[in-house]
This record gives C-alpha cells, structure tokens and sequence, in this order.
C-alpha cells in the first residue's frame, strides 16, 4: 500500500494527535498490515497461522502485475519451507532445467564478454540434496519474479481464517491512542471505509511510506549515488517478444547484462518462455522512457517484433534506513524502514526477514507471554542488518556501476578482443562477488540482542562471499541433514529446545516455560555430525530459527533464561 502524496500531511497529523479517525462502526483486531506486497503478505500469514486476527490492506486490487524483485534468497525459501510454502513457489519461475548463468555482452547479437555459471533449479536442489552445493541450507536460492511469488502468497494468506485480507483498499489515516491504534480504511474507489481498532499497527508500505510519513520518521544513510547504471534514474520494460525471433539466439542464462561505451542494460527472462523484464538508465537507446522499445531493440542490436506489456521508472543509488522502527504502537518493515539499490536481491528479502523477526513477537505479546523487552527486540535485532546489507548492496552497485568498458569493445580486431577478454575477467568476478553470497543471508546474527543469552563465542567474520555453519547465541540455526530429512524440518512451530542425544531431561525448561505460557517443544536428535555443528548438547531455537542459548546442561534457573527469551529479562543466563 502507498499513501498518496496529497494525503500524507492529514495522515501526519492524525499520527501525532490530530482529529483521528472518526469512533463509529469500529472493527476490532489484534493487528493491522498496511502494504499487500511480499512483506506484508509474510507478515500476515506469520500473524494469521499463529490465529493473531488482523487485517491486511492493500490499496492495488491485485498482486503485482509488474516484475520487481526476481530473487528469493536461500533464507527466504527456509522461511517459505517453515510456513510450507516452499515446493509451491519453487514450481514457479523458469524451468527446472533453465540455467541460472550471468552471461555479459556488448549487445545481445554482439560478442560475449563473460559468463558465470551457475545451477538451474534442478542442479540446484541436487547439489543441497548431497551437501555439495554453493549454500549449506536445504533450500538453495531461487530465481523466481515477485510476479509469481506474490500470487502464491495471496493464495496462502487467503485461507487464513484469522486474516481479514482487503485488497483494493487503503489505509487513510491512523492514530496510536497509547493502548490501541485506531485506523480508518477506505476502499481505493472511495465507495466504502471501515474503522479498525487494531492492538498494532504494521507499516509495510513501501518505499514511500506513507505510515513512516505519519509517524515522523526520517531514513539516514546515502542517496542520490550516480552510476553508469544502478545509480540515478532508470527504467524497468516488461516486455513480450518470441525468442525464436532471433534477437535472443545465446545460451541461456538468468541475467543478461549488456556492456558497452553508449550505454549498459539488462535483461532478465521472467516465465523461461516470452516474456522479459529490460532494465537500464533512464534515457538509454532511441528515446528511453519515451520509446522503451526502441531501447528494448538498441541494447539487443536487432530489430524484432515485440509488445510492452508495462513501464515504471524508478531511482537507484539509495543505502537508506529509517532512524526508527518503530513508535508506540506503529513498526515498519520491508521498504517503509529501508531502501536499497537492487544489486544482491537484498531489498525484498532482507524486508521478509524483517516481517519474520516481527511478527512471532508481536504474536508473544498479544498472546500474553512476551516481555516488556521483546518487541523492542525487533529494532534492537533488525535494523543493524538493513544497515549492514544496504552497504553490502552499495559495493556491489558500485562494482557493476562503475565497471570500466574500452571504446574498443565492439570491435572485431585485436583492440577488441583484448578489451573484451579484460573485461571478461572483471565480470565474473563481480559476479562471484555480488551473486555467491551465502555470507549474507545465512550468516546474519543478531548476537548482542536483549533477547539472546550470549556464551562468550563469536561469530565467524561477516564475509558476504563465505558462510561459515555454527550455533554461536544469535545465529540462525544452522542446517544439518539428518537420516529422515533436515534439521529445520524437525522443528517446532514456535520455540524448539534442540536437544542431542539423551543431554539433560528437558522438565525443568518446560516446567519453566509453562509459567508464563512460552510455547516449547522438544526435540531429540540422533546425530553426532549436526551436534558437532551445534557445539553443544541443549540449544534453544526461536520461532524465527535463530539461536536464543546453547549449553550442555540447563541453566540453575530456567525461569532466567525463559524470561530472557521472552524478553522479560536482560540478565545473562548461568549454567
């Protein structure tokens, strides 16, 4: 959901005290999400699977029609498998046998530059399957658009009794009266609005938030960057066209990147069949934003026949990150609380991951066993990794921005060829360095959060190329196969201890967790190669599969440790 520009300064003062919505016909629900995008949708169906009632609005009558994001991180797939998402959004995108390359050229019917192989889905899976793969989690990455992502959520979050899902509607304006939120909804036509009295209030609403407008919120961090491309003003073409036209005759590949002294662009195959998303600076080819087929035709140096199914123009060069996440009772997540330059594929899912970590706390607190610290938590946890991925992002927008490209490219001489082979070089290793990066999404820790029990270790390096598997208080939960399948697949729903082998009798804990209704189970494995990851007996895992404590033996006073999970407590945990 976007609130419009006109509107924000009304809902801004509503947020701060204005006149409100108006008390007649009130709704009541346990949480409100403004944004029906990826984030939001996970959001939703993190609440709703949990029975929390909320509402979702989303002033767009649809999903996406559009392509935007076109990876699903290896950690977004874990969070799909975990809400049993993951085979239904695995069937979508390219085919199984597609291959996932970053292939480079000076213009489609031109000269190769470079290639970085990478797995199609299939090889993908086989190589997580034997442990041999590039991503030591049971769900490798997968190249799949926002397009398909979404309707898969729309479907999910659609059988969730406990969600009241409002497509096509907005949210108008809002007010936090200190125990409740009050928000007033209006369908997008106008023709009807609904009061909600909402326990909280979720902004996930892009990168104009018009909740972070309200709220007073400010981003900090870099803009305006200019760059070749990914830096400044640019233009997304969703495009249809006939491969077989001859404009596209190369191996396959997921990225198409075109590189020479006029301009640079991208294309990327969106269904492995007709359809495509072109990226470039604004301007590039014949007229730009003008004439985006002209464009389209000037980057792949052939004239085909094609027909532009959509256009947007948007801005890179952005590394910004709210100052806040949250006030009172209103969060941001996803784009309202951090904007990227899409180099990586960080943007939507490092926004999932924040949904995540958000939800099965707010669900905590209004079920009544979350502690007065543990909604903190979600800025305490969340926004040092927006920071630290929104630079990731930058160097990698950098690395291809700023790419240096020989006037002697295009030519078929010697000059050409060894300018060409030099700049072959330099993108596969680019490509390595933006494209391999399990550091990143596997090896994020929130180590240091109020709600984790430290135990003296640290993290391996925070290497965006390299992951390191371990259990260090913060990490997420490493993967491990056991003889019936992953680790993660054993799991409970909410917190799980993680117990090997017959380590300590878990009653204490339970008995412990009882008190004030934290929900544990108990896991028991069988398997001296995932203990050996884990480095202990009893590791306490959260709902987000991260690790809140690790020990060989339980602590004297389990209720410590219990509160400070639930974040009732900040004291350090003995054992």
């Amino acid at each position: 959901m976007t609130l419009p520009a006109g509107k924000r300064r009304g809902r801004r003062g509503a947020a701060r005290g204005g006149g409100g919505p108006r008390p007649a016909g009130k709704r009541r629900v346990s949480g409100g999400v403004a944004g029906g995008g990826p984030v939001g949708m996970i959001a939703a169906i993190e609440l709703g699977r949990r029975g929390v009632s909320c509402v979702l609005l989303n002033d767009r009558p649809t999903t996406a029609t559009h392509p935007k994001a076109n990876a699903i991180s290896s950690r977004t797939m874990e969070h799909l498998r975990r809400l049993g998402l993951a085979r239904a959004v695995r069937a979508r995108g390219l085919d199984d046998d597609h291959p996932t390359d970053l292939a480079y050229f000076t213009r489609l019917s031109g000269y190769e530059i470079g290639r970085y192989r990478q797995p199609s889905r299939r090889e993908a899976l086989a190589e997580a399957a034997s442990g041999t793969g590039r991503w030591a989690s049971a769900e490798p990455p997968h190249r799949c658009s926002q397009l398909f992502l979404e309707a898969e959520l729309k479907q999910a979050v659609d059988a969730l009794p406990a969600v009241e899902v409002r497509f096509g509607w907005r949210l108008e304006e809002f007010r936090d009266r200190g125990d409740r939120v009050e928000a007033l909804a209006r369908r997008s036509d106008g023709a009807d609005e609904i009061v909600y009295e909402a326990g909280y209030l979720i902004g996930c609403d892009g990168a104009g938030s018009g909740v972070r407008a309200a709220l007073g919120i400010e981003l900090a961090g870099e803009s305006g960057v200019i760059r070749p491309i990914m830096g400044g003003p640019m233009y997304a073409t969703y495009f249809e066209a006939d491969p077989a036209a001859g404009w596209l005759a190369q191996d396959p590949a997921w990225q198409y990147w075109i590189l020479n002294p006029e301009f640079r662009a991208l294309f990327i195959p969106v269904d492995g069949g007709d359809k495509f998303l072109f990226i470039t600076a604004l301007g590039t080819g014949d007229g730009g934003m003008r004439d985006p087929a002209a464009a389209i035709r000037r980057a792949a140096g052939a004239d085909f026949p094609l027909r532009v199914i959509s256009s947007q123009n948007w801005t890179a060069g952005y590394a910004l990150v709210a100052e806040r996440y949250r006030r009172g009772r209103v969060f941001l997540a996803g784009d309202a609380a951090h904007l990227f330059t899409p180099t990586g594929g960080m943007g939507m899912n490092t926004g999932i991951d924040d949904a995540v970590n958000l939800a099965w706390k707010l669900a905590g607190e209004i079920a009544g066993w979350g502690g007065g610290f543990l909604v903190d938590s979600y800025e305490a946890e969340r926004r040092p990794i927006a920071r630290r991925n929104t630079a990731f992002a930058s160097r990698f927008a950098d690395s291809i921005g700023h790419m240096p490209v020989d006037a002697a490219i295009e030519e078929a001489g010697a000059a050409g060829r060894e300018a060409r082979a030099a700049l072959g070089r330099l993108v596969e290793a680019h490509a390595h360095f933006e494209f391999t990066i399990p550091g990143i999404f596997l090896g994020l820790s929130y180590a240091g959060s109020p709600i984790v029990a430290g135990d003296g270790s640290s993290p391996p390096p925070d290497d965006p190329n390299a992951y390191t598997p371990n259990a260090c208080p913060g990490a997420r939960a490493p993967h491990a196969w056991l003889a019936g399948g992953a680790l993660h697949d054993v799991l409970g729903p909410e917190f799980t201890l993680l117990r090997f082998g017959d380590a300590a009798d878990p009653a204490p804990l339970l008995a412990a967790a009882g008190v004030p209704g934290l929900p544990l189970a108990v896991a028991t494995v069988e398997d001296p190669a995932a203990r050996a990851i884990y480095g202990a007996d009893l590791v306490l895992i959260r709902p987000d599969h991260h690790v809140a404590w690790r020990g060989n033996r339980l602590p004297r006073d389990c209720r410590t440790l219990v509160d400070l999970a639930r974040g009732a407590g900040q004291t350090q945990t003995t054992t």
